[in-house]
């Protein structure tokens, strides 16, 4: 315990006035009429018991008066945390007192020693209570620094940078709140304090000054990636816990987005469990408690890479936020997509010049209420070269920063391809399929030629009906995959005796489940056919119709190969109608995709063969469209994903017989800047960048030439769902923070963290109590000492 005026208590001498006037006080005048019968009933009453026990009790709460009013006076304060100690010590004592009472009037009214003896040791049980507890807490409770109010702080200072502190209320945004904030809590700092800004450049030491911490805090901008802010409390509560200074606090100012607050820590939790009674933790609260968003999600593509004059869908979700209340709003959600042109872009007096940009699609959503909706935008016929798109939201709300998203996609040409069959028949027709003009996109050859084939000239390769395939071979193309080549496997009759062992063997790595068998129905059976479950992917883009206007129920499927379970990460293409089960499926190897078909096509009736399908006898030829649409999705399978999440380290293939060593990198507006990177092993480092938007590669190889790349902020770090109590107890611990909106609630807890909780305000309701009691005792005492002298006149 500490006391803020100490010198106060030499008042504590004021006690000896109330005795120095009951020792005055107790020579009465004396009284001449009736000598004999006064000297009888005076020294009758002052032998009364009753008489001497209420002129004790009169003397001791006077003194208490005293005692008391001077304790209040000078200002006693304890810890924080012992304050709640300190009004369960008060409470004891009034306990006490009234036991004490209850067993002097007992013994002074001469009841029976049961009974008295009781409240005195109840009394008894209770000051000893009162007193234990009360040594327990000064001396073993959290102590209370110095009392000197100008004494230095150790502070850690963290200011929350994320996407969502962009949000404008009031007039300012977020961090603008945060930043004044900020600038508010270091002008009440000491100037010998030492401070740390934790916000994301290591930090050794709280080595700033609050001036030279003022200046920093006006510096801080928003960024585009999710502030980790438990990590900084760790770092920060490292640092003020090491630092010198008996004061210890530090300051989290946030929109309290519970983005930000990440998974628990538990040694976090332990640490500040630790030491919450040394450090102050202040989670200061400027975010917005009904927020309005509108928010785009993230984009989502087939396939990064499309065959030349092929399509792109772009799935985007729409959410509607506007703190519950219903209303109605349509929003109008554009793709923008700019046209490929390697001369650009340029930096011209600190402006990007960009290509020409127009709108590819547009849909409009009604919203009700608060909901989320997903739109598909579709870019048709694609251009060779890189597509960078702009998706755009019209509505203008607070938090503007999440209102577009940026794709880029490749649109490339056909790359050769090798069919291995053992049907000569199958192999042209599959050869004339993928290119029918000529033989230069299209190998062929049988399987027992295939160990001599060099499989890196060939961007796809196509097993058709394959047999079971030796172990050295299978990893050959899975070596060809994993490199970012594409493989077409058509399932057929020839593994169908081998079915059983099929899964165990090396060719079943490259299937896409697991305990492969055939579905077998009759040809009689016309019920079972082709239903596609993916119908913007692009190994549907070769048909002139969509996929639901195609009459699939004309060509049935009587064989196909079914699996007893998938494997993680395989997506179904297309399934049968009768069983859903698959029948075209594509699963990621390393940087390349397999596509499977369970069926096969082509297909020729044969004398006394079983036939598995009617795909390719159909007069429309929907077949040859599958075949092709898949070959061609696959010859861009080597394309790494072109649109990145903000932060990202970027690398790209750069191929030196089709990319320029040396590139210039021009980064999105409105700080834009051109920097220059270089290709080394076939490999271009770009390095990690934190800005959303279209990022602009463009080189020289003869002609210019142009790449690039798309990054956006993650939707989830601008959903703006605030963290509950519940949630930050489980992340910091119980009790062991503080949360403030305004500055005087900030002043109050600080005050009590860095000078402790003053029971001043308690010791005043025991002065009231005791001048109460005192006020009726003296009432009752010099009631009676009147009746006596009326008596005696």
């Amino acid at each position: 315990m500490n006391f803020v005026h100490l010198s106060i208590l030499a008042g504590l001498a004021s006690v000896s006035i109330p005795l120095m006037l009951h020792m005055l006080g107790r020579k009465q005048p004396q009284l001449v009429d009736f000598p004999a019968l006064r000297f009888v009933r005076q020294t009758q009453l002052e032998q009364s018991s009753s008489w001497k026990l209420r002129h004790f009790l009169l003397l001791l709460l006077r003194v208490l008066l005293f005692a008391v009013l001077v304790l209040a006076l000078a200002r006693p304060r304890v810890h924080s945390a012992t304050m709640g100690s300190m009004v369960g010590i008060s409470g004891l004592i009034v306990l006490a007192v009234l036991a004490s009472l209850a067993a002097a009037i007992a013994w002074a009214s001469r009841r029976p020693l049961g009974v008295w003896g009781l409240a005195a040791l109840i009394a008894l049980a209770l000051w000893g209570g009162a007193g234990a507890w009360g040594y327990q807490a000064l001396n073993f409770g959290p102590a209370l620094p110095t009392s000197d109010t100008t004494a230095p702080v150790a502070v850690g200072l963290i200011v929350d940078t994320s996407p969502s502190m962009s949000y404008q209320s009031k007039n300012q945004t977020r961090l603008e709140a945060a930043k004044e904030m900020a600038t508010w809590l270091l002008g009440r700092m000491p100037i010998d304090s030492h401070v740390g800004v934790f916000n994301g450049v290591p930090i050794g030491s709280l080595a700033q000054s609050p001036q030279g911490a003022t200046s920093q805090i006006e510096r801080i901008e928003r960024t585009t990636q999710l502030v980790d802010l438990l990590e900084r409390v760790n770092t920060a509560l490292d640092l003020v816990i090491a630092d010198e200074l008996e004061r210890k606090e530090i300051y989290v100012l946030t929109d309290m987005n519970s983005a930000a607050w990440g998974a628990a820590r538990p040694e976090l939790t332990k640490m500040i469990e630790q030491v919450k009674d040394q450090v102050l933790i202040q989670i200061v609260d400027v975010g917005v408690e009904e927020a309005i968003n509108w928010q785009l999600g993230d984009p989502q593509v087939d396939v990064n890479t499309v065959p030349v004059d092929g399509d792109i869908t772009i799935r985007v979700p729409v959410t509607q936020s506007t703190g519950g209340k219903q209303v109605a709003n349509a929003v109008t959600v554009e793709l923008w997509q700019e046209a490929v042109d390697p001369k650009l872009p340029e930096l011209v007096g600190g402006t990007l010049r960009l290509p020409e940009s127009k709108v590819a699609a547009r849909s409009v959503i009604n919203f009700t209420k608060d909901s989320t909706a997903e739109v598909e935008l579709i870019a048709k016929r694609l251009g060779e070269g890189t597509h960078h798109f702009t998706i755009k939201l019209d509505k203008n709300d607070p938090l503007a920063i999440d209102n577009q998203r940026y794709v880029t996609v490749t649109a490339k040409s056909q790359q050769p391809t090798l069919v291995v069959a053992n049907n000569a028949d199958a192999a042209q027709v599959l050869s004339l399929m993928l290119d029918p003009n000529s033989d230069s996109l299209a190998t062929t050859m049988n399987y027992a030629q295939l160990p001599q084939a060099v499989l890196t000239r060939y961007s796809v390769i196509v097993l058709f009906d394959p047999g079971m395939i030796a172990a050295n071979l299978v990893k050959s193309l899975k070596e060809h995959v994993a490199g970012g080549g594409g493989l077409l496997v058509i399932m057929g009759p020839t593994l169908e005796s081998a079915a059983e062992g099929l899964g165990a063997s090396p060719f079943g790595e490259l299937l896409p489940g697991t305990n492969p068998s055939v579905l077998v129905r009759q040809t009689s059976d016309r019920s079972a056919f082709w239903v596609p479950t993916a119908p913007t992917h692009p190994v549907y883009q070769e048909f002139e119709y969509r996929t639901n206007e195609i009459a699939w129920q004309m060509m049935p499927i009587f064989r196909s190969w079914n699996f007893g379970a998938l494997k993680d990460g395989v997506q179904v293409l297309a399934t049968l109608s009768s069983t859903d089960a698959p029948l075209l499926t594509t699963h990621a190897m390393g940087s390349g995709q397999i596509h499977t078909l369970l069926t096969p096509i082509p297909e020729f009736e044969k004398p006394r063969s079983k036939l598995w399908n009617e795909l390719w006898i159909a007069e429309q030829y929907w077949a040859f469209g599958l075949v092709l649409g898949s070959v061609r999705t696959l010859s861009g399978a080597n394309q790494s994903p072109l649109t990145l999440a903000a932060g990202s380290t970027v690398n790209l293939e750069n191929d030196p017989n089709q990319w320029p060593k040396k590139w210039e990198l021009f980064t999105p507006p409105p700080a834009s800047e051109k920097l220059f990177r270089e290709a080394n092993d076939g490999l271009l480092a770009v390095g990690s960048h934190s800005d959303a938007g279209v990022y602009h590669l463009r080189g020289r190889l003869g002609d210019p030439v142009a790449r690039g790349f798309s990054m956006n902020i993650a939707a989830s770090d601008t959903a703006l769902q605030r963290v509950d109590s519940t949630s930050l107890d489980a992340l910091l611990g119980l009790d062991a923070y503080h949360i403030a909106r305004k500055q005087d609630e900030i002043e109050s807890s600080v005050g009590q963290a860095r000078f402790g909780r003053e029971l001043y305000p308690l010791l005043m309701l025991f002065v009231a109590g005791i001048f109460l009691a005192e006020q009726v005792m003296s009432n009752r005492f010099y009631r009676i000492q009147l009746r006596v002298g009326k008596a005696a006149a």
